[in-house]
């Protein structure tokens, strides 16, 4: 096998051709566009108008588009004889161009595919403008103008296309006073001044003669790689030994200072030169991040880990191995607590097998493997020591590697590779010992975490199959019943679990029974469920016969054997007063009599809740039902007090709002704004002054390493699980980066019950956070086209997808308001669009289809709640519920929903509801 086949070759995308000497580049760069000598200056101007853009919610992209908008209205007043409004159209189009790259740096915006859009926005611009004049000049008699006008067009075309084309073989070709805006700026004079054809004039010869300039200096510097190659080949044994290279070389090859661990802090200017830097980087222009990523302030930066990783990358990109290898080596040894350091490592591996140093590589790829054996760079640096191994002839250590990766990384891409390389090499007469059953065993666990159980429990059959060892055996058979499971086969999982059952020691058996039971239950064989819950009921562990009583309460309601029920819940509630499972029959008993008409033994149960142990949990809900009760048997004025213990409590969750519907709103119910045991400051970012770790996420966000610093922030949560100031903190910094999914995950994990409490001193910003309004006008737009409530539309995206555009569930549904494919595929045909998996991760597309989807369920159901049941369960089971329902109060119905996904999904969803309306509402 060739070595290169084992390496990730990094391809610049746009490699400057002339490396020569740096009076070549100087060169260049007199000779480049007339006014990007002042991008600087400009830059340092428009930074503060980028700011106040990002503050108004716009994204580069906004700005793109809207510019082309203004471009085409302006070649309509072209194309109208109005050649003066044109011009000024023109002018207001170029500030939409020049501000969205301020924007894009202000907001850490700042991607290759945005600059590629840009681009592409920019080229129809220039298009349609001078087609617009073309048209122009074509209805006067004067021909001259028309043809003046398209070789115009002509000449701005090739100047693009050449410097595209002169980019694509690795020249960064500038040269040329007709960049865009020179011909912009000729235009717009000529249409606001009336000299439009001698305009024309001067963009007609000026753009063709700079696409010239381009080809001969593209040329040229083709010449003169292509010689300066030949000249290195020959130097390279001299260069081996010794001998003076020219100054540039010598910065690039040298190896750089090392990477200091101590930080200084970072001026606003030089903040404004990295990103400006790492926006060239993305262009294909690696020179800015060289020149400035290697200097001291970045050496000693909190983030030189960072700035080192994309310096590597950018002297990779232009050809300097040996000075990307040092310093990726440099950011392990002197950062090896940086969560970069696993990638350095694989970094370093990497390019020493470019450059042919097999040792260097094997020995980095151990070191990764040693010293951060969880890191998710480990598969990708076992299937290359297994490479390494290869290319050095050490098939046996290749083969021992490959295996290890199918042990660690079945699921994983280099788990594949590495499969083929193992059949390759026993082919060539290797010996591959097989895994023994450990491993087999550890590989099975490893397929069904990894999300393929169909392979994970065929392998775990074939083992219990061959298994003499008992224990072996059990822990097979477990993974075959947890894969049937997943796999919806029910009744095989339990079948196998008495298997398990029965080969297990007796103090053991009552955990299993109580799975099995519970899969016997998923599986519709309540009768063999009770027969199982019966027996673990006398078990001598309290908690498997507690779990199990209420089980079989559950399963004789389903078999319509309500008194039975009732008799083994109050068995319950005496027995294991203690015990949640205590607070559970209670409840179910205030229902039973609830649909019975019984209201006095409902509220009797519902009260008790209150009053014991078990029952803290359900504690609110218990008492908003016992209200409504009392309200039914001796009216309102009964029932308040018991209301308004419960606003007291719990405003702000489910069941505040329901009461809170239910009596007048005199202020006199709630907590006092004392009571919170946690003061959240008002601005989310002052939870963090002066942290080391969030000066490096938010330094690297500022400079538009955004994923960098998501990457960081992760990692900042993990350290502060135990802060809830500090996740309050990194939850506003999610956000402000639009990555509502991650704030809501701490949010709804660390804060719920202090939501549900409503302190009056918990600051706006909290709540905001908690109910993001992201893609609010689409939002606002696509509900108001489909005719209902927009704060409905946004509780279902929140609870569906936590407004992560990319959310894909294990059933395949997909995007903002969760869709299955074969739901949205029609919907989105009869709307005109090409359906795609990708469409669904549109946004706007995603929220047209999903609230027309719900608008439709809300005409058919006409509740609100009942629209939403359908929307999560599907319409046709709901219509089964409600056809079978025991009431008619909807209320009382969304309690009786037998999935409990659905029954909480739909109450989330009304608490959502309310409180987008309560926060959002008045604007």
């Amino acid at each position: 096998m060739a070595r290169a086949a084992a390496w990730r070759i990094r391809t610049p995308s746009s490699a400057c051709g002339r490396h020569s000497s740096r009076r070549w580049c100087n060169r260049c760069e007199a000779r480049s566009a007339v006014l990007s000598r002042y991008r600087e200056t400009l830059r340092g101007w428009t930074a503060p108008i980028g700011y106040a853009l990002f503050r108004l919610h716009l994204r580069p992209n906004h700005l793109t588009l809207a510019g082309l908008g203004v471009s085409l209205l302006a070649a309509s007043a072209f194309v109208a004889g109005r050649t003066r409004s044109a011009g000024f159209l023109l002018i207001l189009a170029g500030l939409f161009d020049f501000f969205d790259g301020s924007l894009a740096r202000a907001s850490g915006q700042v991607t290759p595919f945005g600059a590629f859009l840009d681009s592409v926005i920019d080229r129809y611009s220039d298009l349609v403008v001078l087609l617009g004049i073309v048209v122009l000049f074509a209805r006067t008699p004067n021909a001259r103008g028309a043809i003046l006008a398209m070789a115009a067009l002509v000449g701005s075309v090739m100047v693009s296309y050449t410097k595209a084309r002169a980019e694509s073989i690795g020249i960064e070709c500038n040269v040329g006073m007709m960049e865009r805006p020179e011909r912009l700026i000729c235009l717009i004079a000529g249409a606001i001044l009336d000299l439009l054809e001698p305009a024309l004039w001067v963009l007609a010869i000026l753009a063709n003669i700079t696409a010239l300039q381009r080809i001969a200096f593209t040329r040229r510097a083709m010449r003169d790689t292509a010689l300066l190659s030949l000249v290195v080949l020959a130097l390279i044994p001299a260069l081996s030994l010794a001998g003076p290279r020219s100054p540039r070389a010598t910065h690039r090859s040298s190896a750089p200072p090392p990477i200091q661990s101590g930080a200084r802090a970072v001026t606003p200017d030089l903040e404004r030169v990295w990103a400006d830097a790492i926006v060239e980087f993305q262009r294909g222009n690696n020179d800015p991040v060289i020149r400035e990523f290697a200097s001291e302030a970045a050496r000693t930066s909190p983030i030189s880990d960072y700035l080192g990783f994309v310096l590597a990358d950018a002297l990779a990109r232009e050809g300097d191995l040996a000075a990307a290898r040092t310093v990726v080596t440099a950011i392990a040894d002197r950062h090896a607590d940086s969560l970069l350091a696993p990638e350095a490592l694989l970094e370093a591996a990497t390019l020493a097998g470019r450059a042919g140093d097999d040792d260097g590589a094997q020995a980095a790829l151990k070191r990764l493997i040693g010293s951060y054996p969880d890191s998710p760079a480990l598969p990708e640096a076992l299937y290359l020591l297994g490479q390494t191994g290869e290319a050095r002839g050490q098939r046996d250590a290749a083969a021992s590697a490959y295996r290890e990766l199918r042990i660690l990384a079945p699921t994983t891409g280099w788990a594949d590779g590495a499969e083929d390389r193992l059949a390759a090499l026993a082919a060539a007469g290797i010996t591959i010992p097989p895994l023994s059953t450990m491993q087999r065993l550890d590989r099975a666990e490893r397929l069904l975490k990894g999300g393929v159980p169909k392979t994970a429990s065929d392998e775990a059959q074939r083992i219990a199959d061959e298994a003499g060892d008992a224990s072996i055996g059990v822990r097979a058979l477990r993974i075959v019943a947890e894969a049937s499971a997943r796999l919806g086969r029910n009744e095989l999982a339990a079948r196998t679990l008495g298997l398990v059952a029965d080969r297990i020691a007796p103090e053991r058996r009552p955990a299993v029974r109580l799975e099995q039971a519970r899969l016997l239950r998923r599986a519709g064989q309540r009768a063999k469920a009770l027969a199982v819950l019966t027996s673990v009921e006398s078990a001598s562990t309290e908690s498997e016969a507690a779990e199990a009583g209420y089980l079989k309460g559950q399963t004789l309601e389903d078999m319509d054997r309500r008194d039975d029920a009732v008799a083994t819940y109050r068995a319950l509630a005496s027995r294991y007063p203690a015990r949640n499972v205590a607070g559970l029959a209670l409840w179910r008993l205030g229902w039973i009599a609830y649909l019975r008409g019984d209201l006095g033994g409902a509220e009797q149960a519902w009260t008790r809740v209150g009053e014991i142990p078990g029952g803290r949990t359900l504690r609110v809900p218990a008492l908003y039902w016992a209200g409504r009760a009392q309200e039914q048997m001796t009216g309102l004025a009964a029932a308040e007090p018991t209301y308004r213990r419960v606003l007291a409590e719990a405003p702000r969750s489910y069941y505040g709002v329901l009461a809170a519907h239910r009596v007048p709103a005199d202020g006199a119910s709630g907590p006092s704004a004392t009571e919170s045991a946690i003061r959240l400051p008002a601005d989310p970012r002052e939870a963090f002054v002066d942290d080391p770790g969030f000066v490096r996420v938010e330094l690297l966000r500022r400079i538009g390493l955004v994923e960098f610093a998501l990457r960081e922030l992760g990692d900042l949560v993990l350290a502060s699980v135990s802060d809830p100031v500090r996740l309050y903190g990194a939850s506003g910094a999610y956000a402000r980066d639009e990555r509502y999914h991650l704030a809501l995950r701490i949010l709804n994990r660390h804060f719920a019950d202090l939501a549900a409490a409503g302190n009056p001193t918990l600051p706006r910003a909290f709540w905001e956070m908690l109910y993001p309004l992201g893609w609010r006008s689409d939002v606002a737009d696509v509900a108001r086209r489909t005719g209902i409530d927009p704060f409905l539309v946004a509780a279902v995206i929140r609870e569906e997808s936590r407004y992560d555009p990319k959310a894909l569930s294990r059933a395949g549904a997909r995007g903002l308001m969760q869709l299955m494919p074969g739901t949205a595929g029609p919907m989105a045909r009869v709307r005109g669009l090409t359906f795609s998996d990708e469409l669904l991760e549109d946004p706007r597309a995603n929220v047209e289809l999903g609230a027309a989807f719900l608008a439709g369920l809300m005409k058919e159901f006409r509740d609100p709640r009942l629209a939403v049941a359908a929307y999560n369960a599907g319409d046709n089971r709901l219509r089964q519920w409600w056809k079978a329902r025991k009431t008619s109060d909807v209320e009382a119905f969304v309690e009786q929903i037998p999935f409990d996904e659905t029954r909480l999904y739909v109450k989330r969803v009304m608490l959502s509801w309310d409180e987008y309306r309560r926060l959002y509402g008045a604007q």
